[in-house]
């Protein structure tokens, strides 16, 4: 059913998914600027801007929270088949570790490089609190996918004593 515990850890995945699009990913200290901030969509800037502004959409990046949020809003209205909700969040719990993968080793790393190619000197790098989400959304598709399971559980319980 809609009110159970599994359909508010599921909702809250899908409202990470949603917010992972109005926080940065990681903002670059760097010398001579502000600051230049990684998000998944650029930020649109004025001409006299103190900061270096993002140069392309992260496609590769936005498919994850994208898929993540799609099949985590799925496995909300699949109460009626729980092995087929637990096959989507497990689905969701792996694209959500290769997400959390791909953005510490791989994305924040290569926007680094990329500015540093501009000429910039990176002094810090600071992780944004869309970079923490996929860990969050981890923990709650754990939880979620316990909860699932307990319920099947107790469904084929009292199937048995029928």
């Amino acid at each position: 059913m809609i009110q159970r515990v599994q359909s508010l850890y599921l909702a809250i995945v899908f409202v990470l998914s949603v917010l992972s699009f109005f926080f940065p990913l990681a903002i670059f200290e760097c010398s001579g600027y502000d600051a230049a901030s990684y998000n998944l969509i650029p930020e649109t800037v004025s001409e006299n801007a103190t900061f270096i502004p993002q140069q392309t959409i992260a496609w590769n990046a936005i498919a994850f929270p994208i898929a993540i949020g799609l099949l985590s809003l799925l496995a909300i209205f699949m109460f009626k088949n729980r092995m087929r909700q637990v096959r989507f969040v497990a689905v969701a719990f792996l694209l959500s570790v290769i997400y959390a993968g791909f953005l510490f080793l791989w994305i924040i790393d290569s926007q680094s490089s990329a500015l540093m190619a501009q000429g910039v000197n990176v002094t810090k790098t600071i992780y944004g609190l869309s970079c923490y989400f996929p860990i969050a959304q981890i923990i709650l598709l754990i939880l979620a996918q316990q909860a699932i399971k307990k319920d099947e559980k107790l469904v084929r319980s009292s199937e048995r004593l029928r």
